[in-house]
């Protein structure tokens, strides 16, 4: 791709956005989730408990108590500039991931561009999501330079966050990186230890009374809104435990094949679709490893690869094609009828093609 092409790419996501915003004033959703992370902080400060009841108005907190000490500095900037530093930071993560997958020049400007229109991200920049915090941290930890004493850090500070990134720990111990394994272990131990000294009663009531295990805290598991296994088979009646801990086996299995051939992009970035894809519960924005799979694909295909051309395509159907139908909170229940009805499945659905993709090419590399 050359500069002309990518400056094209960028113009166009901009204007999208502007005309997006323009049109539709609430969008952004007022930053709501933001809003809750500053109010978790808050709650810290004032010793109001974290966990019972919603922080701001009805709305809960979820994360572990380590992560309302990591808050609190929110409580601190002025609304204004709170929200445009958290959203510019977001954006330079995104870059920073991006870069980090190995793309470069123009082709790294085109898919920050790109990747603000899939709806893992465009949801969490407009909600104030963390998630491209989680992405950033861990993909610098699990892609940065090998053999580093500090591996593993980024991960476990991860996962004191949001438990989900726990599963990269397990990647870890997988694929003989036995010492980053337990740096990450060490370091969420010692987080979670943190979150005991300052909060005792929070700590107390999320990890010893249950709190973390409880995936109703969240939102209706059920419901259209999680995107993960749980989900499917709780809407269809079926218990979710064990097939979605044989997921989470399975793609670890594949990853760390994937990591014996020596890519561990693909091992990486597909822990971390199978990380959403077996948790209780996954918003459609938990889904930002979608970011290195395009990166990954449009590098293949720009290489000359036609299935990663295809696959390509897919992700960004599978990713981009809710936006102009579903765009917020506000426009209500996904209806029962139509194609539209489908979207609670895209990305399960994406995650079973990027498995079964996995094991193909692994099967081909043998031959």
């Amino acid at each position: 791709m050359n500069a002309r092409s990518a400056a094209a790419v960028v113009v166009a996501a901009v204007l999208g956005h502007a005309v997006v915003l323009a049109i539709w004033p609430q969008a952004h959703t007022l930053l709501i989730d933001l809003q809750v992370y500053r109010a978790g902080g808050e709650s810290v400060l004032a010793g109001r408990p974290l966990y019972g009841g919603g922080v701001l108005l009805d709305l809960p907190f979820v994360y572990p108590p380590f992560a309302a000490l990591v808050f609190v500095p929110l409580v601190w900037l002025p609304p204004p500039v709170l929200a445009a530093g958290w959203t510019l930071l977001g954006l330079v993560l995104l870059a920073v991931v991006v870069r980090r997958c190995g793309a470069a020049g123009p082709l790294l400007m085109a898919v920050v561009a790109l990747a603000t229109w899939l709806d893992p991200v465009r949801t969490t920049l407009y909600l104030g999501q963390i998630n491209l915090v989680l992405l950033a941290v861990v993909a610098c930890d699990l892609f940065g330079r090998p053999g580093s004493r500090w591996r593993g850090v980024g991960i476990g500070l991860a996962a004191a966050l949001k438990l989900t990134p726990l599963l990269f720990v397990a990647h870890l111990l997988l694929t003989g990186r036995i010492r980053a394994a337990a740096t990450a272990l060490g370091t969420f131990a010692a987080a979670g230890a943190l979150g005991f000294v300052v909060a005792p009663a929070d700590s107390v009531e999320y990890w010893l009374r249950g709190t973390f295990a409880s995936a109703g805290r969240i939102s209706d598991v059920a419901g259209p809104s999680n995107h993960a296994l749980a989900g499917l088979l709780a809407r269809a009646g079926l218990p979710d435990l064990v097939p979605a801990a044989l997921l989470a086996l399975l793609t670890l299995a594949v990853a760390a094949c994937l990591h014996r051939r020596g890519d561990d992009l693909a091992a990486g970035t597909l822990v971390g679709l199978g990380s959403a894809a077996a948790a209780p519960f996954a918003w459609s924005h938990h889904w930002v490893w979608v970011v290195p799979l395009v990166v990954l694909l449009a590098r293949r295909a720009s290489a000359g690869e036609r299935a990663a051309a295809v696959g390509l395509g897919g992700v960004l159907l599978a990713t981009l094609a809710v936006i102009t139908r579903l765009p917020g909170p506000d426009v209500g229940p996904v209806p029962a009828t139509g194609a539209i009805s489908l979207w609670p499945y895209a990305y399960l659905a994406l995650f079973a093609a990027v498995l079964a993709g996995a094991v193909w090419s692994l099967r081909r590399t043998r031959v």
